[in-house]
């Protein structure tokens, strides 16, 4: 019925709500859950009240911004010689730039796909989050 279409969906607005401000251990779940907004059927209201137990579960859970830099280490990646597609290349840098002032400061991304696993449409679903020295700034999935 429309009144049970409209409680799904305005728990799926609170749900995203608390992915805004923070909560991104259920962006994953919400992004899914979002996608049958239209016409949610039984197992998906299930699943929202399976939501709201793990947040009444584990309510302090938050995001800390820790400035310092992540300790990564280079023994962990493989090396490759680019010089085939980057002959002589060099980092352009301008004769009039400015002192770096304050902290040094370093860029993070990670990336990670479910290649077709929407077994009806095949679809993919996607997810980036992007790190400032070990804060996470950007998070965001899409389907």
């Amino acid at each position: 019925d429309s009144d049970g279409v409209q409680y799904y969906q305005e728990l799926i607005g609170v749900l995203r709500w608390a992915v805004e401000l923070g909560r991104v251990d259920i962006l994953l779940e919400v992004a899914l859950l979002s996608t049958h907004l239209v016409l949610p059927r039984v197992g998906h209201l299930q699943q929202v009240y399976h939501i709201f137990g793990y947040l009444k579960a584990s309510p302090r859970r938050r995001l800390f911004f820790d400035p310092d830099h992540p300790k990564i280490s280079e023994s962990r990646f493989q090396r490759f010689d680019w010089e085939d597609f980057y002959k002589g290349a060099e980092e352009q840098i301008p004769d009039n730039m400015p002192e770096p002032r304050g902290k040094e400061v370093s860029t993070h991304c990670f990336v990670d796909a479910s290649h077709g696993s929407d077994k009806v449409t095949r679809r993919s679903q996607t997810g980036i989050l992007i790190f400032v020295n070990r804060a996470p700034i950007i998070f965001y999935s899409k389907k």
